[in-house]
């Protein structure tokens, strides 16, 4: 999907609506009309699957998410209906809110939603399951912590609005990326990490959002340290509001979680320094230390799970090792360099984040110390570590793959192995 074709409607995307029009009635708004001027469907025609290869076999004058109307869609007193639901059914959202809890839901309670948004959440949330309940859940996390942060609230408005939206690219990729329950490999996910840019392109040619909202959208996935998608932007090119996204969007895996959440949260943040503002870390400790209600359950941590991290430790000495051997036996240049320092400045930072967490040396003499229940505490550590070491592993084996277009053949091919190390954390 590229800037100009918007014209052309999107199979996925199409299929969705489709899936939506079998229980739920959708119409055009509007007379529909090819790009020479042909009239494809009259308005107030109900859409059927028996249309989808007249819709997909023009150019269409106008895209169809703006001609089309469901009944019964989504509002914005849906969206906070399922917010109110959220808060009940997720006990760590409650710690999250803190005192902010009315300030919060004063700012969902003012939400507008454009047609077209309205009518792709709808849309999202009948093919895709899960898909509106994450983006509420992301909107009261990014709310959250603008509030605590003190941001004004048209700033709040723009993060409840884009974390309810941040995934609406997805509607127009295959689907089957996001139905499997293993790992993408590399030249799968470089589709998955085109969404905040699909995202961004919907939002901006068919809606009248704001820009500054439209840019949290894209930026939802960036980090500050660069080690981010689609653009890998750092710093301060990334906005304030897709800082706040992109760590919401983080933590949001995690609050759903009924053990640990407040510590694992803590952990996962702090893991690898660099990737999200210390001011919003600090929201998120300050909370937990002050935190005195009923305390969460405590999980069981297998030994299994922690056996794991110490297979994803043998990996960064392994791509280490593969990164000299590229080194030694096939010199880069050029870009091909660019690329072997890159991959090795992200693996050095890793290594630099294992050593800070003291993790190593519960290794040492290449065993896994004997797992008692007083030590709980610090095999929950380990599993956390862990964890986010073996993400940021195979982020790595997917940002190197998509670098590979900018290489010769030669070169890339040198890269082979090493692909194939990260990508697989926990069998290298």
């Amino acid at each position: 999907m590229t800037d100009s074709t918007l014209s052309s409607v999107n199979e996925h995307c199409l299929d969705s609506v489709m899936k939506l029009a079998e229980s739920t009635q959708v119409s055009a708004s509007e007379d529909i009309y090819d790009a020479h001027g042909t009239k494809l469907l009259a308005k107030g025609a109900a859409i059927a699957p028996a249309m989808k290869e007249r819709l997909v076999r023009h150019k269409l004058r106008k895209p169809l998410e703006m001609s089309l109307s469901v009944a019964d869609g989504l509002t914005a007193a849906t969206v906070l209906a399922e917010a109110k639901a959220l808060l009940d059914e997720v006990p760590a959202l409650k710690v999250f809110m803190g005192d902010k809890q009315a300030a919060i839901f004063e700012t969902l309670s003012g939400l507008s939603l454009h047609p077209v948004a309205a009518l792709l959440l709808t849309v999202a949330e009948k093919s895709r399951e899960g898909a509106f309940r994450h983006g509420v859940l992301v909107a009261l996390i990014s709310v959250s912590l603008g509030a605590h942060q003190r941001l004004p609230h048209n700033v709040r408005a723009i993060l409840a609005s884009a974390g309810l939206l941040h995934d609406i690219g997805e509607l127009y990729i295959q689907p089957d990326f996001f139905r499997t329950q293993r790992p993408l490999r590399p030249e799968e996910w470089k589709h998955v990490a085109a969404h905040p840019r699909i995202g961004q392109i919907v939002l901006d040619e068919l809606t009248d959002y704001p820009k500054t909202l439209i840019d949290a959208i894209a930026g939802h996935h960036e980090r500050l340290d660069g080690s981010g998608y689609p653009r890998q932007l750092a710093g301060d090119r990334i906005s304030q509001e897709a800082q706040v996204l992109s760590m919401a969007e983080a933590l949001s895996g995690i609050v759903v979680r009924k053990d640990d959440v407040l510590i694992r949260s803590c952990l996962a943040l702090k893991c690898v320094p660099g990737e999200h503002p210390r001011s919003l870390i600090s929201v998120v400790s300050t909370l937990r230390h002050n935190y005195s209600g009923e305390p969460f359950p405590v999980g069981a941590v297998e030994a299994q799970s922690v056996s794991k991290t110490q297979e994803v430790v043998k990996t960064l000495a392994f791509a280490f090792a593969e990164c000299e051997k590229i080194s030694r036996t096939a010199p880069l240049s050029g870009a091909g360099s660019h690329l072997l320092e890159r991959v090795i400045g992200r693996l050095d930072g890793l290594g630099q984040a294992l050593k800070a967490t003291g993790i190593e040396v519960c290794f040492e003499n290449g065993y896994l110390p004997a797992f008692a229940p007083e030590d709980r505490e610090i095999f929950l550590e380990i599993d956390v570590v862990g964890h986010e070491i073996s993400w940021r592993l195979r982020d790595i084996a997917r940002d190197l793959y998509l670098r590979l277009e900018n290489l010769t053949p030669e070169a890339a091919a040198v890269f082979a192995d090493l692909i194939g190390i990260l990508d697989n954390p926990v069998n290298a």
